[in-house]
């Protein structure tokens, strides 16, 4: 039992990398096989197909952030600090782990419609989902102005997603300091304040 569990979680891992380094297209059920150490007969045991194999890929990743995201809104705190401490535990996670999302995102189009509306299902209930509650937690406490939700939730993704690369180039790296400055974008805008007279 505990062998069949290492051996999914071996594929998985090696599939990852595979997909992140050639493309969905990119490689074979015989490639990822190889690269685990195991029969293209064993592959199938766990994943019906390759689409199969790369939306569980997706869906793992995505079942850490909703306990991520369910961790952090857990938290005794206002709005502004709960989506702070989120912002920077993604940031954190190593390239190749944040990525997974542009990974889907890229490459969902040459999944069938089934394995398709079956990521959409996971990735709006498990992510956009938990982070749209979030802001719209702090929005009906009064912490956040009441906006669109669903445009926070784009907004904050949207500056977050240049970072989402299995391999960002040094000045894409986010930094502490750069991950303070897009929350700072993200809560207060770019507008230089009033002068007090």
């Amino acid at each position: 039992m505990a062998e069949t569990a290492d051996s999914r979680a071996a594929i998985l891992e090696a599939a990852k990398h595979l997909f992140m380094q050639d493309g969905f297209r990119g490689i074979s059920m015989r490639q990822i096989a190889e690269a685990v150490g195991v029969t293209k007969a064993a592959l199938y045991y766990h994943f019906q197909d390759k689409e199969d194999l790369f939306v569980a890929i997706v869906e793992q990743y995505l079942v850490e952030m909703a306990a991520l995201i369910d961790q952090v809104t857990a938290e005794q705190a206002g709005a502004r600090q709960q989506i702070s401490d989120l912002v920077r535990r993604i940031l954190a996670q190593p390239p190749q782990q944040r990525s997974i999302i542009r990974l889907a995102s890229q490459e969902m189009g040459n999944v069938g419609p089934q394995n398709r509306a079956r990521f959409l299902a996971i990735y709006h209930d498990q992510f956009i989902g938990r982070i749209r509650a979030l802001l719209q937690a702090g929005m009906n406490r009064g912490e956040l102005r009441p906006l669109d939700p669903n445009v926070a939730t784009w907004t904050l993704l949207g500056m977050m997603y240049p970072y989402f690369h299995p391999a960002p180039p040094t000045q894409m790296t986010p930094t502490p300091a750069l991950i303070e400055q897009l929350l700072q974008i993200y809560f207060d805008g770019l507008a230089s304040r009033p002068l007090v007279s």
